[in-house]
């Protein structure tokens, strides 16, 4: 009787064993997940999912590299939706990016006030009126008037690389003193999509150094950077169009700064003699090491811009609009809007985008 007592009761104390070892280890390890995470929680305690662009060259300072289109590839996509960093012991997932999160800067002068600055208050800056500004050389008391954000600066109103430093400089240094994640430049010529934007800049890593744009080359662009004793060194880095807009993470503008704030832009500008555009890409390829996103979503007016095809214009980033040979050269959207009463289309792809625009028909 014993016995049989002991084998009925013995299946019973193996199975209680077994829950407790268990439970014991189920406790143990979330316990080194929580530890692992908010114990450490410095940027280089935490692994990256997101794979950077693959370079053909060992240096990441060196610009002769294959750039994959990385924000513009459906391939890489599915690896950009990964937004989540990871550590040995479990996950953060960082805040959701909010279109208010982006400081939109367009650089214009006084003379397209009425012009092209008036065509993109009325469409696509009504609806970013909040976090957009307007970097001009030039007064306007009645847009002011309107509640844009408008910022004077003292640059000349011309077209020259110092003019165009001195705008940008304005934009980086109003950028650093406001509370936003990303600053994105662009043209008095380009249509923004502010959804599309958000999609592509939500992808990426919320604390990562990311410079995104499109190049207008289709290999580095060679320059002479000016040394002491007015040596010069030959360098070669790919920049992103300002002509077709670019996106420059807070993380990485802060790293700018030496090349950067005050009056430091226009002084690197000036050692490469190079404009704005350039002058970005210079400091972040060759004094950061970081590689640029080459993104195919951005537009600009010195591309054939009939190639966009019409059906995927409500993905694309940015657009634009220009004079070619005397021809106009803008998207083929077909729309309430003759080309004659809409010649750069951006009324027709707003209405599209926004059917509900009080001017719309």
């Amino acid at each position: 009787m014993h016995k049989r007592g002991i084998l009925r009761t013995l299946p019973v104390l193996v199975l209680t064993f077994f829950i407790i070892l268990y439970v014991d280890f189920q406790l143990r390890t979330r316990s080194l997940a929580k530890h692992n995470i908010i114990g450490d929680p410095s940027p280089n305690a935490l692994r990256l999912t997101i794979q950077e662009p693959r370079s053909s060259a060992k240096d990441p300072s060196n610009p002769a590299r294959t750039q994959q289109d990385a924000a513009g590839d459906p391939r890489h996509q599915d690896q950009l939706q990964g937004r989540i960093w990871s550590s040995e012991g479990g996950r953060v997932t960082p805040s959701p990016l909010k279109l208010t999160d982006i400081f939109i800067a367009v650089k214009t002068t006084g003379k397209f006030h009425k012009t092209r600055l008036a065509l993109l208050l009325e469409t696509w800056i009504s609806r970013t009126k909040a976090h957009t500004f307007i970097f001009t050389d030039t007064k306007d008391q009645d847009i002011a008037s309107e509640g844009y954000n408008m910022v004077i600066t003292a640059c000349q109103p011309d077209h020259s690389h110092q003019a165009l430093s001195c705008k940008m400089s304005a934009e980086y240094d109003h950028f650093m003193a406001s509370d936003k994640r990303w600053l994105c430049h662009v043209d008095d010529d380009n249509y923004v999509n502010p959804e599309a934007l958000l999609s592509l800049l939500a992808a990426f890593p919320s604390e990562g150094d990311i410079y995104v744009g499109k190049p207008s080359l289709d290999r580095p662009i060679t320059a002479h950077e000016l040394l002491e004793g007015n040596a010069t060194r030959e360098v070669q880095f790919w920049f992103a169009t300002g002509g077709a807009g670019f996106c420059l993470s807070r993380r990485l503008a802060e790293k700018m700064a030496p090349w950067a704030s005050g009056s430091r832009f226009e002084q690197t500008s000036a050692a490469i003699r190079l404009p704005d555009d350039c002058t970005v890409g210079f400091i972040v390829e060759k004094r950061l090491g970081v590689s640029m996103v080459h993104c195919s979503l951005f537009h600009s007016h010195l591309e054939n811009l009939l190639l966009v095809s019409p059906r995927k214009i409500p993905a694309q980033v940015t657009l634009s609009y220009g004079m070619f040979e005397n021809k106009m050269n803008s998207i083929e959207v077909k729309g309430s809007f003759s080309k004659e009463e809409d010649p750069s289309r951006f009324k027709t792809v707003h209405c599209i985008l926004y059917p509900f625009t009080s001017w719309c028909p």
